[in-house]
């Protein structure tokens, strides 16, 4: 019996959620043609697309430019190369290749 009950108060919500749904999407048609309408309206302040705005969208990108990356400056810092820094791993010398990742286990030989 309380599957039945489950299974109608699911149905319920559902009906209102649809119900709730298509009032929403008329809310929605209803504000969309009032806009429309106040868009043609030369009287309503900020309805009318702001024609400057339009001319900038629609302004071209610039071309790229035809320096081609070797021909540009040199780098503003050298080459990065790890020379004798860099290649060691963190961590106690000597101890290569203990690194476990678990701190309880530190040190240890397994």
């Amino acid at each position: 019996m309380e599957h039945d009950e489950q299974a109608d108060r699911l149905e319920e919500n559902a009906d209102k959620l649809e119900q709730h749904s298509a009032q929403l999407g008329e809310r929605i048609e209803d504000v969309q043609d009032d806009w429309q309408r106040k868009e043609q309206d030369e009287s309503v302040p900020g309805a009318q697309p702001d024609t400057d705005r339009e001319e900038e969208s629609k302004m071209e990108t610039p071309d790229q430019s035809d320096q081609l990356p070797e021909e540009g400056q040199d780098a503003a810092t050298p080459e990065d190369t790890a020379g004798e820094h860099g290649t060691d791993n963190p961590g106690v010398p000597g101890e290569e290749d203990t690194n476990t990742g678990n701190p309880d286990a530190a040190g240890s030989d397994e």
